[in-house]
């Protein structure tokens, strides 16, 4: 163990101890699951939308296939990207754009794999015009499994929108009149899905466009619990202030809650319980103060 893990170490149990001995252990044993949480993020979207391409830009970790989990005639394909101490899992889900026929298929699959999934990032082609296949898959299969609100789509390769030959390549972003056709797309895909509980994201993966904005939506889109591990996995360029932040406060709120359920649930007298309520935020804010020793 080297000094800067010494001294956080010693950060945490300073913090710890402020509260009382008989809860102590659980706080920290639960604090271990918290910061060794993985999350796992879902990707959906039509063969050539680039979702490959979209989690390339986004995350810095290496990839290691984990599984083909078989799912009737079809698998969802799970791979784990680890930077540092800290992982997460992409879970590629198959079922879009296929025949309503299939649909069926994936009921069962839908319902069992969404309770582990934090998030879904939902991909479509800039230049899609038919999406169709898309709404029925998310109004009849995806949020009759509960994935309603946890899935923020994205809409990808923007600089394919027309007119696509005016494509600002000097400064990677869009010119007016494709900026114009954008948010126009964005609010009849809106309009078309029944408004989706997150906003839409306009990105271009390949051209890095607007990928900070996704990142600080997802981020925010992520249960608090899985924040931080997500955070971690971002590449620096995009790990802005805002996404920063939002992931600590959500770590902190996260702490706060498990500090609260021990508290409530450990065998200690009305009084003990009383002397930790007051001495929790003293703790979830030195804990916070190492976040970047876990996270960083």
């Amino acid at each position: 163990m080297d000094n800067n893990d010494k001294a956080s170490s010693n950060q945490i149990k300073d913090a710890v101890d402020i509260l009382p001995e008989g809860i102590r252990k659980i706080v920290l044993g639960r604090l271990n699951e918290i910061v060794g949480y993985e999350p796992r993020i879902g990707i959906m979207g039509k063969t050539g939308s680039g979702k490959s391409s979209l989690c390339n830009a986004i995350f810095k970790g290496e990839e290691c296939p984990v599984s083909d989990v078989g799912a009737c005639t079809r698998e969802v394909k799970e791979v784990r990207i680890r930077f540092g101490k800290r992982s997460i899992y992409l879970v590629d889900i198959p079922g879009v754009g296929e025949s309503a026929e299939r649909d069926s298929e994936y009921e069962n699959l839908y319902s069992g794999l969404m309770p582990k999934l934090d998030l879904i990032l939902w991909v479509i082609k800039g230049d899609d015009r038919v999406l169709a296949p898309d709404e029925r898959f998310y109004k009849d299969v995806l949020i009759p499994a509960g994935g309603k609100s946890k899935t923020l789509f994205v809409l990808n390769q923007v600089d394919k929108i027309e007119p696509f030959r005016e494509w600002d390549e000097q400064n990677s972003c869009p010119s007016p009149r494709q900026m114009k056709n954008i948010v126009e797309k964005k609010e009849y895909i809106s309009q078309y899905l029944d408004f989706p509980e997150h906003p839409i994201i306009a990105v271009s993966a390949n051209e890095g466009y607007n990928v900070t904005h996704l990142v600080e939506e997802m981020v925010r889109a992520l249960p608090k619990y899985a924040q931080s591990a997500v955070t971690a996995q971002v590449k620096e360029e995009y790990k802005t202030k805002k996404v920063i932040e939002e992931a600590k406060d959500g770590f902190g709120d996260t702490v706060e809650r498990v500090i609260d359920e021990i508290i409530d649930m450990a065998p200690i007298s009305k009084p003990v319980a009383t002397l930790a309520k007051a001495a929790k935020k003293i703790v979830v804010e030195g804990i916070k103060k190492v976040w970047d020793f876990f996270f960083g």
